[in-house]
């Protein structure tokens, strides 16, 4: 049966708003990568963002429904897990929650600035991390595991809450179904790698440097690697000059996932 004009024009009505909400959430204007882009394997992809390299002009804007959706799956763990915190006094110990909830950790420093980004939880030695994968992202994380940029954003967080003196044992990355049933979720989980945190750390400090030192003359010199090439905001197909753009890394794309914008920091 095909809606009535009024249905049709509350339709309208509706998504205005939700557009509009969606599209004007804050978003971050920082320069420096936070610990989720710590673990990207293309140089130059974190070159762009060290850089604050203008972003293609003409590369299509979708509305971020989907990162949207996980953020509010984000809200709703929080709000359960702090009301849990608040119905069982006892599992507070010195006034500690017994489930730490998107607490501030700073990880480090590149070029001399604080690397700092939001924790989902930690628990009795454990930083967890919330993923909302829609079903061929999930089957991907389940047949190789979580790829390195999200390997290393979990050992990362759990640097960041080393240094702020809790002991850290296990990292694990939680993927939760976005639009499969419950049973289909996926835990990945290791031992705290401080080494490998320190490693990725090191390394992206090295390339701020190098630009700080040389700007945009320092973006030849950086290698690409497979970085999900076709959600790249800095992909200029076609690009001689990666100053401008990137043309992409030939091998990337054709291995390159196609629903990146499935996943959240």
């Amino acid at each position: 049966m095909t809606p009535s004009q009024k249905v049709l024009d509350q339709q309208r009505e509706l998504d205005d708003l939700i557009e509009a909400h969606i599209n004007n959430a804050p978003r971050s204007l920082q320069v420096e990568p936070g610990p989720s882009e710590i673990g990207i394997p293309c140089d130059l992809r974190l070159g762009y963002k060290l850089l604050g390299h203008p972003e293609v002009a003409d590369r299509p804007r979708r509305l971020p429904w989907k990162a949207w959706i996980g953020t509010n799956v984000h809200r709703g763990l929080e709000e359960l897990l702090t009301l849990a915190n608040m119905s069982r006094p006892s599992w507070s110990e010195n006034g500690v929650d017994r489930y730490q909830l998107e607490q501030r950790v700073t990880v480090g420093q590149v070029d001399g600035t604080d690397i700092s980004g939001n924790s989902d939880l930690y628990l009795d030695g454990v930083v967890w991390d919330w993923k909302i994968p829609g079903g061929t992202t999930l089957r991907e994380y389940k047949r190789n595991g979580p790829g390195p940029q999200y390997e290393v954003q979990a050992h990362e967080y759990g640097l960041g809450w080393e240094l702020r003196g809790y002991p850290v044992t296990d990292v694990a990355i939680y993927f939760l179904p976005r639009d499969q049933e419950w049973p289909q979720r996926f835990l990945w989980s290791a031992p705290y790698n401080r080494d490998l945190a320190l490693e990725r750390l090191a390394r992206v400090d090295g390339i701020a440097k190098l630009t700080r030192a040389l700007g945009p003359a320092a973006l030849p010199l950086l290698k690409r690697r497979a970085s999900w090439c076709q959600s790249c905001p800095w992909r200029l197909p076609g690009s001689q000059d990666v100053t401008r753009g990137c043309p992409g890394d030939p091998d990337a794309l054709e291995q390159a996932a196609s629903e990146l914008s499935d996943l959240i920091a």
